[in-house]
């Protein structure tokens, strides 16, 4: 858990909601201060709260190293 700015600049927290896979950040901005801060994310439709389902999607596949799953299926 971060509890203070100290701890946000130690792990490189960079706002609320953060996905980590594996102890990565898959959505990580270049060049954003380490905060405790709400985050928002880039989408097809604007920013948002959360990262879109495609974008979580991909990122889960990149770090699994694997081929495209077809839409709508997860594994």
């Amino acid at each position: 858990m971060i509890g203070d700015h100290a701890g946000a600049e130690r792990s490189g927290f960079t706002g609320s909601p953060s996905i980590l896979i594996d102890g990565r950040d898959p959505f990580a901005e270049p060049g954003t201060v380490p905060s405790l801060a709400c985050r928002v994310y880039p989408t097809a439709t604007g920013r948002a709260g959360v990262p879109g389902f495609d974008q979580l999607r991909q990122a889960l596949q990149e770090a699994a190293g694997t081929a495209a799953w077809p839409t709508g299926h997860l594994r």
